[in-house]
């Protein structure tokens, strides 16, 4: 069809070869100068808005970051030793207040509802799981129920339980 085919073939690959080590001297260029990655060189405030804008939390270093399962272990810690210095004082020296049941679960994300009634009896804070599925049920709160770490200080009633763990209804 065309007369010059191959010199049409060897101009548009010789622009491409071109254009490939063009880029590739920019770079070279680019680092000999010490010039840094537009990437490495962004602010603090550059760095924050993406996190933002990617739902992600920066956080500085230095700072330690506890999981829900390292904060749930220190907290057993501290509460076994203030067992064990109030065990240790004594018995007539301070007057003794009734204990306080204090009961904490953690539920984890897509638990369903009888998974967490399973895990409130477990608990000891009531006898009967399917009275808290009834319950649910009833308030339309079955898929309601929110992640996380919960903690109940004495008697607590199934709504009390329901109105800490789910969503509020819109």
């Amino acid at each position: 069809m065309f007369k010059n085919r191959l010199f049409l073939y060897g101009l548009g690959l010789g622009l491409i070869v071109g254009a490939v080590l063009l880029q590739l001297m920019l770079k070279v260029d680019q680092f000999e100068n010490g010039s840094p990655d537009p990437a490495s060189a962004a602010t603090a405030e550059q760095l924050q808005a993406w996190a933002d804008k990617l739902n992600y939390k920066l956080y500085p270093k230095e700072q330690t970051i506890y999981t829900e399962k390292d904060l749930e272990t220190i907290r057993a810690k501290i509460a076994e030793e203030e067992r064990t210095k109030l065990a240790a004082q004594a018995p007539g020296s301070l007057p003794q207040a009734p204990a306080k049941t204090v009961h904490s679960i953690y539920i984890s994300e897509r638990m369903e509802a009888y998974n967490v009634a399973d895990m409130l009896v477990k608990a000891g804070m009531f006898t009967d799981a399917s009275q808290f599925i009834s319950a649910l049920a009833q308030k339309k709160m079955t898929t309601r129920i929110r992640a996380g770490s919960y903690t109940f200080e004495g008697p607590v009633t199934i709504d009390d339980i329901i109105a800490k763990i789910t969503i509020a209804s819109p």
